[in-house]
């Protein structure tokens, strides 16, 4: 009686790979599992899958490569449970055997492992292909990005011989938004390799987030890469700005305002922590701050254009904001400013 097991293994490869390897692979005949589950049926399935999927036509889009994945991995990868089958065995066999398919599915191949954290795997596809990293002008590179936002990812991209000047130059990747997202998630270390790799990051723009959701080193940072460029970005600029947005964080304010010297900026600064209370709840202790600063007393009450402290608060009085204002008038008080032309009910809360 004739069996399947009877074919020469090149030809059951073929009958299995063009029908349906998941149900040959769910009767549980240990000779048909161990002849899926070699290096060479992977290959020619994957083969297979590729030319019904036209994968070596030209991919034109991002889009296409997570397709390709879909269409040519998954299917095997749904029989083995997992990506492991995707080793440095299989890469070189389909290389050697099937180098059109090997080239036509190298980015998604390099996808797959990079999202699975084999990087070296991912670098023999590189070696052995003729993938571009830099394709759709940075977008394959920021899609990998932005899934596994790692330093061994760009540290990986840097070895692949990747230019990030040139493709920070294209506008696609590392742009604002992702520069933002790992600014809100003080990912200080990703922005300190970006710089190290020769990009000029727009300091001004992400200090704006900075203030409000990263941490002091990372406000360090940013202020020292700005360093040496023309309109810098100066440490009382920095505190201006931190008094401006209600959103900086009370660490970020301290230790920002610690970087800073006695001057007339001090009482600038305070005034405006004055002048926001209403909207930043964290105002009065970042105004105590400030004032705890040596020499601070003497500098956070000077007149600003000819006006006290208590007389620009007092301009800016509503019924809504007395109350938040009347402990910024009262330290003034305290520290000797002139109550001259105060309105009784603020000499009243003030009492």
């Amino acid at each position: 009686m004739f069996t399947l097991n009877r074919l020469p293994s090149p030809a059951l490869v073929r009958v299995i790979a063009y029908s349906d390897p998941a149900t040959w692979w769910a009767l549980g005949d240990s000779y048909i599992c161990a002849l899926i589950n070699s290096t060479s049926f992977r290959c020619g399935w994957v083969s297979h899958l590729a030319k019904g999927f036209r994968a070596p036509a030209a991919i034109t889009c991002i889009e296409d490569i997570d397709t390709q994945r879909r269409k040519v991995l998954d299917p095997v990868t749904s029989i083995f449970g997992s990506e492991a089958w995707i080793s440095g065995n299989f890469v070189r066999a389909l290389s050697a055997n099937y180098p059109v398919t090997f080239n036509a599915i190298a980015l998604g191949l390099v996808k797959t492992l990079l999202l699975n954290g084999d990087r070296n795997t991912a670098a023999l596809v590189i070696q052995r292909s003729h993938a571009r990293l830099d394709i759709f002008d940075g977008r394959f590179v920021r899609d990998l990005v932005v899934q596994r936002p790692e330093m061994w990812m760009l540290q990986w991209l840097a070895v692949s011989g990747l230019d990030f000047e040139e493709l920070y130059s294209r506008g696609h990747c590392f742009d604002m938004s992702q520069l933002t997202d790992w600014v809100m998630a003080s990912r200080v270390e990703l922005l300190r390799f970006l710089a190290g790799r020769g990009l000029r990051l727009p300091v001004r723009s992400l200090m704006e987030y900075a203030l409000g959701h990263s941490q002091p080193d990372l406000v360090e940072f940013l202020i020292s890469h700005d360093s040496g460029y023309a309109h810098e970005l100066s440490w009382n600029d920095l505190l201006l700005m931190a008094c401006t947005e209600a959103s900086t964080r009370l660490d970020v304010f301290v230790y920002v305002a610690s970087k800073t010297e006695p001057s007339i900026v001090w009482a600038f600064a305070a005034a405006c922590l004055a002048s926001h209370a209403m909207a930043d709840d964290c105002a009065y202790k970042k105004f105590m701050a400030l004032r705890s600063l040596p020499n601070a007393a003497e500098w956070i009450v000077k007149p600003i254009r000819g006006q006290t402290p208590i007389e620009r608060l007092c301009e800016r009085l509503t019924y809504e904001n007395i109350v938040h204002i009347s402990p910024f008038i009262r330290d003034y008080i305290a520290l000797g400013v002139s109550t001259a032309n105060m309105p009784s009910i603020v000499s009243a809360l003030c009492q």
